[in-house]
């Protein structure tokens, strides 16, 4: 697996390439909805005009203390970003499986994996502090919530879908992106598989027995086992346990390989939703997608790139 790039190359760039390479529209929240969540902060909106070094200073993060987004992030706030990886094609096509690792990826879930754009520390804090996902609410208005630039933005699933740049309007519309497969738990949901199907189809790729976590070296075939690798280190950011498949990997290896529809966007907000800890041993993921959303929502707009701490 490859690093993957931080370069800087500006908001213009960026924004133009997206987290799936192309442009996507704009998409703002419904201010006039007096329903949409509310976070306090300690402090007055002001407009950073030069970086500040000091994360405590910075405007997004000064939320009003003991508040829930408080509280988390003073969980989260000496924690570092997570380095994430992207696929290393050169080292495929050494052992001849490019073409193996393709087909298994297909076209969404490799953009999704291949998302390399910038992290910036301030708004992983702000969207990690502040993101609230319902679980098991797939068809609400408001299943996901979270601030970007001090905005918050509530969305039902097929909005977040657009918003994080992997589907188009068009394909949220369609009937598969309601019914196709939402995830792996452990208590049963429409449209999900549990751990009799996930221990079934582990046992199709390795001689270890199920577990809470299996263990990715055990995994049989290379290209599987490359493929675990690189979403644990991509779409489900991991620092501790690299060797350890999760149900969320497991899950989408499964649908891949048995050729049947997933979310994707559900399993983003599943990614997001995560339990994080903070601490020195631990590292906040999902930075890249974190930045798409942002691009994709304006807030580069408000708050300037130049103004932020970058990896």
């Amino acid at each position: 697996m490859a690093a993957a790039g931080s370069s800087s190359g500006g908001g213009e760039r960026a924004r133009k390439r997206g987290p799936g390479h192309r442009e996507e529209p704009t998409l703002q929240a419904d201010t006039r909805d007096w329903r949409l969540r509310q976070i306090k902060y300690r402090a007055p909106e002001r407009i950073p005009i030069c970086k500040i070094n000091n994360r405590a200073d910075h405007p997004l993060l000064q939320f009003a203390l003991d508040t829930n987004e408080w509280k988390k992030y003073d969980r989260l706030k000496n924690t570092d970003l997570f380095q994430h990886r992207s696929i290393d094609w050169g080292w495929l096509d050494d052992i001849g499986s490019r073409l193996e690792v393709l087909d298994l990826l297909g076209p969404r879930l490799r953009m999704m994996i291949d998302c390399a754009l910038d992290q910036y520390e301030e708004l992983v804090l702000e969207f990690h502090s502040t993101w609230k996902h319902k679980e098991g609410k797939f068809a609400k208005d408001k299943v996901v919530s979270f601030s970007l630039g001090r905005k918050v933005f509530q969305m039902n699933m097929a909005r977040f879908a657009v918003a994080s740049g992997f589907y188009t309007e068009e394909e949220v519309k369609e009937t598969g992106f309601s019914t196709s497969l939402r995830g792996a738990y452990s208590i049963d949901r429409e449209y999900s598989v549990g751990a009799v199907e996930l221990r079934r189809f582990w046992s199709t790729i390795s001689d270890h027995p199920f577990a809470l976590t299996n263990l990715i070296t055990s995994v049989r075939n290379l290209v599987y086992r490359y493929v675990l690798k690189i979403l644990s280190t991509t779409l489900v950011g991991q620092k501790s346990g690299e060797n350890k498949a999760n149900w969320i990997e497991l899950f989408i290896l499964m649908c891949r390989v048995e050729n049947r529809e997933m979310n994707l966007a559900k399993v983003l907000a599943d990614s997001h939703s995560r339990g994080r800890r903070g601490g020195r041993r631990a590292a906040l993921d999902m930075g890249p997608y974190i930045t798409g959303l942002a691009l994709n929502l304006g807030v580069f707009d408000k708050y300037n790139l130049g103004f932020y701490m970058k990896d």
